[in-house]
């Protein structure tokens, strides 16, 4: 019964995982980017492809009678996460949980916990006895039970590789929009900050060619398109709208320390009207702007080949 309960419960959790992963795009781009900010000398890409080879492995030998190697498998991973999570506590900025994909809180003690948690439970139904046979009733429902759950896990990604194919055909027929980006020829409406040098910004100060980077706390990407911006700094002047947690002031201030080097730094908090102005709905949000008029708008340089920027 014990061995029953922890291979159900492992391979559940572990499908779960898997499949938050690679469901969608931005799924796995956010997990791929927590790699990146916990240790960001690997290659962020292989590694979130190794560990979701992993887990898929894990859950294949934990269906697998007779055998303890699933355990050990989970084990493995399962105190490779504990070390990322002890990493990533002890960073310079909060790195949030992509364990199950998009989304997530902060990564600390709970989740050590969840882990601990859950190596116990491999370490359970590694050592307890072995049935004497499998044919025993109960060692034929744990083989069907964790069978089923790999066909269904199968299913799942099947229908959502099947809808991710026939998004991809739609997006083909249409011409390519991201909605959650300010449109190019928009004019920004009128709105006031004061910058952390106690300098008012307002709308008066678009006269020119300036560019307005749209930045949060704890956001993987934003990491990735500020590292991105200072080690190719734009020649407009910049503005870094930095959306701030109250909950983590270090690491709010980290982050405003990073974007002072690109120009004038302002702290918001959250649904501040200079948002509204923009129109700008996520973070990060890259703005081009020229006259108080929008000229382009992406979350990623890339996002800008081939678009004149705005020349100072």
């Amino acid at each position: 019964m014990l061995d029953l309960f922890a291979r159900v419960l492992l391979v559940v959790v572990f499908v779960a995982a898997f499949v938050g992963k690679v469901r969608t795009r931005q799924g796995f781009a956010e997990f791929r980017d927590s790699i990146a900010a916990i240790v960001p000398r690997l290659p962020s890409e292989l590694v979130a492809i190794v560990i979701l080879v992993g887990e898929a492995v894990a859950v294949v030998l934990l269906a697998v009678p007779g055998t303890r190697l699933g355990y050990a498998a989970v084990t493995a991973l399962l105190a490779v996460f504990c070390g990322g999570i002890v990493l990533a506590m002890y960073g310079k900025e909060p790195v949030r949980c992509k364990c199950f994909g998009a989304g997530g809180d902060v990564l600390g003690p709970k989740h050590l916990a969840r882990n601990g948690a859950l190596i116990g439970v491999a370490a359970l139904g590694a050592f307890v006895p072995t049935p004497g046979s499998w044919e025993e009733p109960l060692t034929l429902l744990t083989i069907a039970v964790v069978l089923l759950a790999v066909v269904v896990a199968l299913h799942v990604l099947f229908t959502y590789g099947l809808v991710a194919r026939v998004r991809e055909l739609q997006e083909r027929e249409s011409p390519a929009r991201d909605t959650n980006l300010p449109k190019p020829g928009m004019v920004v409406e009128p709105f006031a900050v004061t910058d952390t040098d106690g300098r008012a910004f307002t709308e008066a100060d678009l006269d020119g060619p300036v560019q307005v980077g749209f930045f949060s706390v704890g956001c993987g990407p934003c990491r990735t398109l500020t590292d991105a911006l200072l080690g190719n700094p734009p020649a407009a002047r910049f503005v870094s709208i930095v959306d701030g947690d109250p909950s983590a002031p270090d690491a709010t201030q980290r982050l405003v320390e990073k974007v002072s080097g690109l120009g004038r730094v302002v702290v918001i908090g959250t649904d501040d009207p200079v948002l509204s102005a923009f129109e700008v709905m996520a973070f990060p949000t890259l703005v081009h702007t020229h006259g108080g008029v929008v000229t382009a708008s992406g979350i990623r340089l890339d996002d800008f080949a081939g678009v004149p920027a705005p020349v100072a």
